[in-house]
């Protein structure tokens, strides 16, 4: 798990100029405990699949895309896509399962339960609770942190059953106090999807990885690919009644879509193109959208997850009006 040393160093990278007081300072430094692992989870991920696997999604623009660009907003789920043909989520899994030896000989890590019986750490779980759908896998990788999820003894409860003997606890409360610096250690998941229903363009990037994870081959999707998808399905999509129930995904949209200043601007439109099957957006829907979100997006605009951008931008009407005329823009390539 990463140092303190680490994450104040990346907490000092991402806040850049931003002005946070000492609460504020604690929850970004929290949260990125919880980035790390994301970023680990990809790496790892990556390393082993090869060019099965390509990363997309909220994390990636925001972890590997934005710190060039503004400030970030916080994300904890990753998403991936396999590209390869498979038939069935059991394949997957069976992936998955390989994926696990090499985990588990390259991080061996256990959580005790008793003299003999240890829990793995580190290692990939279907994800049940979060799969909801045919054509994505849902998993999720329980880690060891300091500040989110069930204290260590707490976890082992609610996966085995098993209360463990108080000596156990105070055997483990030292090892964690002199090794990572909290008696209490917690467990929490790191959630991340496999999609298999679409191969989506991608590109190969040599990416210098934060929190000191070193340089890393990523198959991502294409920037302009992603920032297209969320100009036709979020920020122009006709949602009818439900408008007020997709505020909060048009935000986190219009967040992503600063990334516009470093895509190119014809290869978007050329995907929206694509995207809408050759019939044009409309400008309308987009109008109406994103009027929506001014007048009632306040709510979603305070949460934590934008922490770092209300540091830069502190007002979300002007940010979202900024936003509006770069995608002008670029449907009127």
């Amino acid at each position: 798990m990463p140092s303190i040393n680490v994450l104040n160093k990346e907490l000092n990278r991402v806040k850049g100029q931003i002005e946070l007081g000492e609460g504020d300072l604690n929850q970004v430094l929290f949260s990125l405990e919880r980035v790390y692992y994301i970023i680990l989870t990809m790496r790892e991920l990556q390393e082993f699949f090869g060019d099965k696997i390509q990363f997309g999604g909220g994390a990636v623009l925001n972890y590997i895309f934005m710190p060039s660009v503004d400030a970030p907003r916080f994300t904890f789920d990753l998403d991936s896509a396999w590209s390869k043909r498979v038939s069935n989520k059991r394949v997957l899994l069976s992936e998955m399962t390989k994926f696990n030896k090499y985990l588990s000989e390259k991080y061996p890590l256990c959580l005790p339960i008793d003299e003999d019986k240890c829990l793995t750490l580190l290692t990939v779980e279907y994800d049940a609770e979060k799969d909801y759908f045919p054509n994505v896998l849902s998993l999720r990788i329980p880690a060891i942190m300091r500040w989110s999820g069930l204290e260590f003894y707490r976890y082992v409860k609610s996966v085995s059953g098993v209360d463990l003997d108080l000596s156990i606890i105070n055997k483990l409360r030292k090892i964690f106090e002199s090794t990572i610096g909290v008696r209490d250690a917690r467990v929490d998941f790191i959630r991340f999807e496999v999609s298999m229903s679409i191969n989506y363009p991608r590109a190969e990037l040599n990416v210098d990885l934060p929190f000191e994870l070193g340089s890393s081959k990523l198959f991502i999707t294409d920037l302009e690919y992603q920032l297209a998808s969320k100009i036709v399905y979020k920020v122009g999509w006709d949602f009818g009644g439900d408008l007020e129930f997709n505020l909060h995904d048009i935000l986190k949209a219009i967040l992503d879509l600063r990334l516009l200043n470093i895509a190119n601007k014809e290869k978007v439109k050329r995907y929206v193109w694509d995207l809408t099957r050759s019939t044009a957006i409309e400008w309308g829907l987009i109008e109406k959208n994103l009027s929506e979100l001014q007048r009632s997006g306040g709510k979603y605009w305070t949460s934590f997850h934008y922490i770092l951008v209300r540091g830069k931008h502190r007002k979300l009407d002007k940010l979202v009006f900024d936003i509006k005329r770069k995608i002008r823009e670029v449907l009127q390539q």
